[in-house]
């Protein structure tokens, strides 16, 4: 189990690579790194939720194909997580948006996060 986890991980970082890899680059402030975060997000989600999927497809899979009751229990087992998995990306998805809307945040705005600038007190001459 922990050698498919290594070897997914390195696939999965091996896909989203050439995205960092041939990024421009960003302005540098905290509105720029979330950006990108959220574009990110916006690439993975959807990659989650087809694995979600495929994850609970073949559980089905399995579940028909298994004989004994073991392998039924397992592919059973599989089919639950692939359910709630998808149902915590989507829902998470479906938070972001609600949350967007509660704003009144409209599609496709731009976060542009700056920090404070102060000004300085006027020095009185005596």
């Amino acid at each position: 189990m922990k050698k498919k986890l290594m070897i997914l991980s390195g696939l999965s970082l091996g896909v989203l690579m050439p995205v960092v890899a041939f990024a421009q680059p960003g302005s540098g402030t905290l509105g720029g790194i979330l950006d990108m975060i959220l574009n990110l997000l916006n690439k993975v989600i959807p990659i989650l939720i087809v694995l979600a999927i495929i994850w609970f497809i073949v559980g089905i899979i399995k579940y028909v194909v298994s004989g004994d009751e073991e392998a039924k229990k397992k592919s059973r087992d599989m089919m639950i997580y692939g359910i709630i998995g998808l149902a915590v990306i989507v829902g998470m998805w479906g938070l972001v948006n609600i949350l967007l809307t509660t704003f009144d945040v409209p599609p496709g705005t731009e976060m542009k996060l700056q920090p404070p600038t102060f000004t300085p007190a006027p020095v009185i001459n005596q």
